[in-house]
């Protein structure tokens, strides 16, 4: 009797520890999204003319996407593919961020681009980070993780930030489109209706929600909350750098009304680093083996 529960006490722990480390699917169509993700970016920065029907405001904005998904996302996912293999539960929520990331990204590419030479290569992209974020996602043991996190660690603050970015954009996005639908204008600065039309519906359809569910889950202290609110905060903080890297290169190729540095993006850029750090630091190491 004693060896039946020593063999079946081994066994939960064999399972735990395979699905700590995620499913042989995740990371093939993981490293899918690396390599697509690589392809573009590079072929973006590199091929001159690859955006020459998308507008100034559009090109410059996909080339500061290609840089930040070229130095800092396809980095920082394929590191926490490899630490997350070797158990690390930390790295496994920067995967999960690091895919939401490229989810959202290459949305743009494919539904709110011209057509280009890399359609295939960003339909690719963004078609493998849907399937690889729900493999990923379904590897993770959220009720085991969120039992981890330090006891008042600062949490709800991560979750106001996200509650507040889903609301303040629902509400932006939501009052531009009616006040179009009632008057037939929009003012919009420098963006073109067509690039916003394309962003308010993948903010709307994805950013929002995504955002306020984190938000309200981690609020309430709800196991997926924990998992949900550190991925968005990795999202937010490499999704802002690429909001920043677009200003750049907007105003560098002489975009009309756009800063090379926008404040406000700065302030909420350092807000998810907070954000993040909080919620990968609060996090404590498991006490054997999947850390």
């Amino acid at each position: 009797m004693t060896s039946t529960l020593v063999r079946g006490s081994d066994r939960l722990v064999q399972i735990s520890d395979r699905r700590a480390r995620g499913s042989n699917a995740a990371y093939v169509l993981s490293s899918v999204v690396a390599i697509a993700s690589l392809v573009a970016s590079v072929a973006g920065l590199t091929i001159k003319d690859l955006y020459q029907d998308d507008t100034s405001w559009a090109t410059a904005a996909l080339r500061g996407g290609d840089l930040v998904t070229l130095v800092v996302a396809v980095p920082i996912l394929i590191v926490a593919m490899v630490m997350a293999n070797r158990g690390s539960a930390r790295a496994r929520l920067v995967w999960i961020g690091a895919l939401a990331y490229t989810l959202y990204n290459f949305a743009f590419y494919v539904f709110g681009s011209a057509f280009n030479d890399m359609f295939l290569v960003h339909v690719i992209a963004f078609s493998s980070s849907i399937f690889a974020l729900i493999v990923t996602v379904i590897g993770v043991d959220a009720s085991a993780i969120a039992a981890r996190y330090r006891t008042g660690a600062p949490v709800r603050a991560v979750a106001g930030l996200l509650v507040l970015v889903g609301v303040v954009f629902a509400l932006l996005w939501s009052t531009f489109s009616i006040s179009y639908a009632v008057s037939g204008q929009i003012s919009l600065g420098a963006a073109p209706l067509d690039g916003m039309h394309t962003v308010f519906a993948i903010d709307l359809s994805l950013m929002v929600p995504a955002m306020a569910l984190a938000g309200v889950l981690l609020w309430r202290h709800e196991p997926w909350g924990f998992v949900l609110g550190a991925a968005m905060s990795i999202f937010g903080f490499v999704y802002q750098l690429n909001l920043a890297a677009a200003g750049w290169f907007q105003a560098d190729a002489g975009v009309e009304n756009v800063g090379r540095i926008d404040p406000v993006g700065a302030v909420f850029l350092v807000l998810f680093l907070l954000a993040a750090a909080i919620m990968i630091r609060e996090l404590r190491p498991a006490e054997k083996g999947f850390r």
